[in-house]
């Protein structure tokens, strides 16, 4: 904010833009940002260019096509990432660097102003992601759930899950078999709760 007042002392004038302004963390939020279809990667390289901090946060997920299975990084919520800006009165040129890049189709805001995202939800976010870089998500059972196999040769079987066997994502399950209880190793993948 800039005092164009005669007779103002500058200590005075970095007072009265401090109480306008607010305090300096009030200043910069995260903004979420919608793309375009598919355009969340090209967004973040534009806006990375033009020095505007800016994060997507990515997830493992493994997709099946007939026999193969692909895991790849796909971003935790498609279509959208965050950009972290001053208030738009501070410094509009950053608004329409974000607002006028490449594959933006818009700044998620609420009747015509953009609405910022809470730390406490992007630090969250960032805490999961930290480790690897990307959020890998956990086991979707716990010990003795029943859970139901859906692909493989063993599919529309019930099974019991015992435990995590490797990070790839293979389980031992307990299964009933020829009139005995067995151990059988299959990918977590492959399981849905019965």
């Amino acid at each position: 904010m800039f005092w164009v007042q005669s007779g103002v002392s500058m200590a005075r004038r970095k007072r009265l833009n401090d109480e306008v302004a607010g305090p300096a963390d009030e200043m910069i939020n995260w903004y979420a940002v919608q793309a375009k279809n598919h355009n969340e990667a090209r967004v973040l390289h534009h806006l990375t260019e033009r020095i505007i901090p800016t994060f997507l946060p990515l997830i493992e997920v493994t997709r099946h096509y007939g026999p193969r299975r692909l895991t790849r990084l796909e971003p935790l919520f498609p279509g959208y990432l965050f950009v972290q800006l001053e208030r738009m009165d501070r410094y509009p040129i950053r608004w329409d660097a974000v607002r006028w890049a490449p594959g933006v189709k818009s700044i998620l805001s609420s009747d015509g102003t953009p609405t910022s995202v809470p730390d406490s939800v992007i630090d969250a976010i960032k805490t999961r992601v930290q480790d690897l870089g990307f959020v890998r998500p956990g086991l979707r059972f716990g010990r003795n759930d029943r859970v139901l196999i859906r692909c493989g040769p063993l599919a529309g079987l019930e099974a019991v899950f015992e435990r995590p066997l490797s990070s790839a994502g293979r389980v031992s399950v307990l299964m009933r078999l020829l009139g005995q209880q067995r151990r059988v190793q299959v990918d977590a993948a492959d399981l849905e709760l019965a």
